[in-house]
């Protein structure tokens, strides 16, 4: 009999599945043969986009209860706006707005690289059903690249309590999972056994001090894990464990449409099919260089059971027209004045190596072939580049304190004479120096070295008048091994100094004037709308470009600041009247706008373009035959 009745039951709830899904697939074909499609809009309200810059009405979705469903591995279902009726049932819904403007364009402001869309989504009644859901994707088309903005679905009460039903018999199924170890031995069975063969263990019940019960064994040497796991349920495991096998089978089984969770706007039930639905979608993108306009589509599907019935083809744009200020540059050259010398000098040093008290060069001793070969290059970029002429080559060697005075001071005059000697062959005039110690050089490299310990000390030490005995007082000191080691050979370096002069250049100066790069940079950054840039380029230059770069970012008193140091003119006033509509100052800013208009008759089509202005001339009803 309970066959039967199950059975019959089994048979019976098949039979109303069977049933509803012949039902909805009729009303989709009556869609189908209506062309019944959602369609956008732009909304009525026009204070979104003619309120104070940077404001809007807030109509954003607010989650006033939330219901969370679990499924595999611990994800959860989607938080959807919400509220609880007086009997307790939750319902989701949104507010539905009946008024649309059905115009297919709009001028929208671009400010610090963004711009604010808004567009009523709006669904006809006879598209929303209980038994289904509506998902809609609206799509934003900027130059050749298609944008997914996130999608708005429009569910069923039934639809979604199908979706509530199977997520809880699917978590009926996880609790029927044994989790609890315990609950899969026969406890009862395996205490008697425990008091009975393993008294020991028996009686450490109740003591709190820590053994390892393993360590005891009972009769026939058997210890509690032993006889722990001969009194498993052996069977009660294998279903259970068969149970966690089936997990992700078992959610496929019960909940045939899971909840989409990723790039929704909005999940919405609705509790009333004879309005349409409209919502009013808000997108905040980031523009690009050259961007003129960005169209929206909208497309989508209707779904049952987790099938797509219906689709939802693309509809036609609609299309915002970005304005910004960028288009108000002005492309303006700057030149800077340059100061140029007739006489240039260039100095460089090469680390040229002799051989202990010697001065002849060895051309294969340590780096000397690779540091004369610089050198030679030098010379020969220089005289090749037809801008300078050679006068004369400055060679100055010096030596490191070891040794004597006198000593020392030979060996530097020589071996500044046996470079001279190799570069001879060069075009110029070669003058010799020496330096027999170089002990302002160790001064400054002792002073830059962190690694000296004891720099007071040293330098102490360096006050002997005699440079022999500041030698010898320094190689007594513990640090004189490093000094010796690390520093001594950059005194040994030959120093090399070029002094040239321009061709065909008289004078001593000219002034000339060069492009500025900078500010031609800091226009060009506005252009791109990276305003950052433009304003940290232009900031000091206090000029027209500057002023848009700062109102661009919304520096609404730097760049009032600089636009009042400014010469009357259109674009001037124009702007003016922008700052002073932002700081609230409506009459000023309808006067500026106004000596804009006077001066430059196209500003008042540009007016249109910016909320700041368009919204003084929609409340004072500033018409063009009153310009």
């Amino acid at each position: 009999m309970k066959k039967y009745t199950l059975y019959s039951a089994l048979s019976a709830a098949a039979a109303i599945a069977v049933s509803c899904s012949a039902i909805v697939r009729m009303d989709v074909k009556e869609l189908q043969k209506h062309s019944t499609l959602p369609t956008i809009a732009l909304p009525a309200d026009e204070r979104m986009y003619t309120e104070a810059y940077g404001k809007s009405i807030n109509r954003d979705v607010d989650i006033t209860d939330t219901s969370a469903i679990i499924g595999p591995e611990g994800r959860k279902g989607y938080l959807v706006r919400a509220f609880r009726d007086s009997s307790g049932t939750l319902h989701m819904s949104e507010p539905l707005n009946e008024v649309v403007i059905t115009a297919r364009f709009k001028n929208i402001p671009e400010r610090n690289g963004t711009v604010r869309l808004a567009f009523e989504v709006n669904v006809p009644s006879s598209m929303l059903n209980r038994k289904w859901q509506v998902r809609l994707e609206p799509h934003a088309v900027l130059f050749d690249d298609t944008l997914n903005l996130e999608a708005v679905h429009i569910t069923g009460d039934q639809y979604r309590e199908r979706q509530i039903r199977g997520y809880e018999l699917y978590n009926r199924f996880l609790a029927s999972i044994i989790t609890d170890s315990s609950l899969l031995i026969h406890a009862g069975r395996l205490e008697i056994f425990i008091n009975r063969h393993i008294p020991q263990i028996a009686a450490l019940k109740n003591d709190t001090a820590y053994i390892d019960p393993d360590s005891i064994r009972g009769q026939y040497g058997i210890t509690r894990s032993q006889a722990k796991e001969h009194f498993m349920k052996r069977l009660v495991i294998r279903y259970n464990d068969r149970k966690k096998r089936q997990i992700e089978d078992k959610f496929r089984q019960f909940v045939k449409d899971p909840y989409t969770t990723e790039n929704i706007r909005l999940d919405t039930i609705m509790n009333n099919y004879e309005c349409k639905f409209v919502y009013l979608y808000k997108e905040n993108l980031k523009t690009r260089p050259k961007l003129r306009k960005i169209d929206i589509c909208l497309s989508g599907g209707i779904y049952f059971q987790g099938e797509r019935l219906y689709d939802i083809p693309i509809s036609a744009p609609l299309t915002f027209y970005v304005s910004s200020f960028s288009s108000m540059t002005e492309d303006i050259t700057r030149y800077v004045r340059a100061v140029i010398e007739r006489k240039v000098e260039l100095t460089t040093s090469a680390a040229i190596n002799f051989k202990a008290g010697k001065a002849d060069i060895d051309t294969s001793y340590m780096d000397n072939h690779a540091e004369l070969q610089y050198i030679q290059s030098i010379i020969s970029d220089l005289l090749s580049s037809g801008e300078y002429l050679a006068d004369s080559l400055i060679i100055t060697a010096s030596c490191s304190p070891e040794g004597s005075f006198g000593f020392n001071s030979k060996l530097a005059r020589k071996r500044a004479a046996s470079i001279a000697g190799f570069l001879d062959d060069n075009d110029f005039q070669l003058i010799e120096r020496h330096i027999p110690e170089n002990w302002e050089r160790l001064y400054g490299l002792l002073r830059a070295d962190c690694l000296i310990d004891d720099l007071s000390g040293i330098i102490q030490l360096c006050g002997e008048s005699s440079p022999d005995r500041r030698e010898y007082l320094l190689s007594t000191h513990p640090e004189y091994s490093y000094i010796k080691e690390q520093l001594y050979p950059i005194l040994r370096e030959v120093e090399f100094q070029f002094c040239l002069h321009r061709k065909n250049m008289v004078k001593d100066t000219i002034h000339t004037t060069e492009i500025d790069t900078i500010y031609s940079a800091g226009v060009q950054a506005i252009k791109d709308r990276d305003y950052g840039k433009a304003v940290r380029l232009l900031g000091s230059y206090r000029d027209i470009n500057s002023a848009l770069a700062f109102l661009a970012m919304d520096y609404n008193a730097s760049a009032m600041n600089i636009l009042e140091e400014l010469p009357v003119s259109g674009k001037r006033d124009y702007l003016l009247a922008v700052v002073h509509s932002r700081n609230g100052n409506e009459k000023k800013a309808v006067e500026y706008f106004l000596s804009a208009v006077n001066q430059e008759r196209s500003l008042r089509f540009r007016g249109n373009l910016d909320p700041e202005i368009s919204r003084l001339i929609d409340k004072y009803k500033i018409q063009s035959e009153n310009l």
